[in-house]
């Protein structure tokens, strides 16, 4: 039996790598290569993968692993449908798509049946991922740079600036936190610091706010505070000699003046959450149905008299107004638990980048996965389907399974007790 052990973990390994790289890439490259929708054919798919690797043995899964998941499918099904309804009746809105509510509801139970799989394979006791992920972290820098070149397959995607294996770069963006912060926190601190302003350089070559986002949030997350001052006093000091006006326009977010379309998808973004919110009394429009019912903000009628017509109606440009429009309080409620699991998660990863704390890698990159996921929740998303949202899952399924995500403390040992 101990025999085994290595060849076993060196499996779990290689599995693990497969499928990280797999919900990283293979969401956004169906769309680069196929004109996909959406990220959810892709992340199905993988999902699907996930099971059947479980059901031949190659991912271990327990009878309670599985129930659990079928009941938590069955329960997210139930109250999504009831509050559809609920919210049918509230809108009384003949635009309201039912069939692409019921459609997607049954995409989320496949999803959330297999997050059991996904986490077992991805953050199992036997995986070691930290060269997996290294490898994932180098294939994004290669994608950037592969894009500077102009070296990448021809799309026929309407994305802004395809960046392969995503249609645009911000894309790359919200993808790319989780496997960065682990990857620098896997390694030493000036080591850090180099991988960090790799991403800066290639975020700033690519003109992409989305990917500088991402590199702030790791960088707070794994370098000492006291680089971090240094670092912002070297940035306000070398902005003088740097062409921002490109960030600068993201960042004028006056809908009524504003030419920056990506300004203005975001300012479209909280103004349909407050319309939502307020036109449907706060019980939100129901699920999959933001873009789909009639809206009317101010800043969409500006995007469509620059552009011609509608963009990121469907998507609400970030997560959180897309749940929070459609799921209205019970979605804001899903925000909050979201956002503290958050910073519990970036304070213990702060913790841990201090020099001689020990983590597993699972733990590592469950935090990583909450933390990454940030950049899709509040500056830049596409749906729920993307594969950083069933990591999400998976990881906030591993911290739950733990009984770390909530601080809760085991109950007190009798004396001799093993820990």
């Amino acid at each position: 039996m101990f025999a085994n052990a290595p060849t076993r973990g060196r499996a779990a390994s290689l599995w693990a790598g497969l499928l990280i790289g797999a919900l990283l890439f293979v969401p956004g490259a169906l769309g680069y290569l196929y004109e996909a929708s959406s990220f959810a054919p892709g992340t199905s798919f993988i999902g699907i993968l996930a099971l059947a690797l479980a059901a031949t043995g190659n991912i271990p899964l327990t009878s309670t692993d599985i129930q659990t998941a079928f009941a938590a499918a069955g329960v997210t099904t139930l109250v999504l449908l009831i509050h559809l309804l609920l919210a049918t009746a509230i809108g009384n809105d003949p635009s309201l798509d039912v069939s692409r509510a019921f459609l997607s509801i049954i995409l989320l139970g496949l999803i959330i049946v297999s997050v059991p799989a996904v986490r077992e394979g991805v953050m199992g006791e036997d995986t070691r991922i930290t060269a997996a992920i290294r490898i994932v972290c180098t294939l994004f820098a290669l994608s950037a740079i592969f894009s500077l070149a102009q070296i990448q397959p021809e799309t026929a995607s309407l994305g802004a600036k395809p960046i392969f294996p995503y249609t645009e770069p911000s894309f790359l963006g919200f993808s790319l936190p989780a496997a960065l912060i682990f990857t620098m926190l896997r390694a030493p601190r000036l080591v850090r610091l180099v991988i960090v302003l790799t991403f800066f350089a290639l975020g700033y070559g690519l003109g992409n706010f989305t990917i500088i986002v991402a590199c702030v949030l790791a960088a707070a997350t794994a370098l000492p505070l006291s680089w971090l001052v240094a670092g912002l006093i070297v940035g306000v000091i070398g902005s003088a000699s740097l062409d921002l006006s490109y960030y600068a326009e993201r960042l004028d977010f006056n809908w009524a003046t504003s030419t920056n379309l990506s300004a203005l998808v975001y300012v479209q973004g909280w103004q349909m959450l407050g319309e939502s919110l307020h036109k449907s009394l706060g019980w939100g429009i129901g699920f999959q149905q933001l873009g789909i019912v009639y809206t009317n903000v101010p800043a969409s009628i500006r995007i469509n008299l620059l552009l011609g017509r509608d963009a990121n109606l469907q998507d609400g440009g970030f997560i959180m107004s897309k749940i929070g429009s459609e799921l209205g309080l019970l979605g804001m409620l899903l925000i909050v638990a979201y956002f503290y699991t958050a910073v519990r998660s970036f304070l213990r990863l702060r913790t841990i980048a201090k020099p001689g704390v020990k983590i597993t890698d699972a733990e590592l990159f469950a935090r990583a996965c909450v933390v990454g996921y940030l950049v899709e929740m509040a500056v830049r998303g596409t749906n729920y389907f993307t594969g950083t949202f069933m990591l999400l899952l998976a990881a906030l399924s591993y911290l739950v399974r733990r009984r770390v995500a909530s601080g809760a403390r085991p109950a007190t040992r009798a004396a001799g007790q093993p820990a």
